[in-house]
């Protein structure tokens, strides 16, 4: 080796380390890919709800459906937690325009509270959880009202 080749080498690992971690932080920092498929059910039964969708241009493409959650608490049951479940449901899934859209139908004992806060309370979980999705659609069906919710978060 010559003089200086020492420092080249030196100098060419601190580069890759430095490369390494930026890599290593971003794919760390990357979110999973939450990616769900939707398939459709074969027969739609017609609600006040489907009847008022379709109306509207949209076409009903499922049943309800359950999302389970688990939840770990400080580490869960192992660790001296708790361990939890709970569930999120999608009322259905829906097209328009070549775009899709999750529908939620407002229930008369559980009214939405349309406020920039109650909307972020009862919607944003779904918005977060289908990203693909063009927005929420929210179906009164004692009113007859069908609203469109779209959230945009600016980061």
């Amino acid at each position: 080796m010559k003089n200086g080749d020492g420092f080249v080498l030196l100098l060419l690992l601190i580069v890759f380390a430095i490369w390494g971690w930026f890599l290593l932080k971003r794919w760390w920092n990357s979110l999973p890919d939450r990616k769900m498929a939707i398939e459709a059910d074969e027969e739609i039964p017609v609600t006040e709800a489907v009847a008022l969708l379709e109306n509207a241009g949209y076409e009903v493409m499922t049943l309800k459906r359950r999302i389970p959650l688990y939840i770990r608490v400080d580490g869960g049951t192992d660790a001296g937690g708790e361990d939890m479940e709970s569930r999120l449901f999608i009322d259905h899934w829906a097209r328009c325009d070549d775009e899709l859209y999750l529908i939620k139908v407002e229930r008369e004992r559980q009214p939405y509270e349309w406020t920039g806060s109650g909307l972020r309370d009862r919607l944003l979980p779904y918005a977060l959880l289908y990203e693909d999705a063009a927005g929420i659609v929210v179906v009164n069906p004692l009113t007859g009202r069908i609203r469109k919710v779209e959230f945009e978060i600016d980061r």
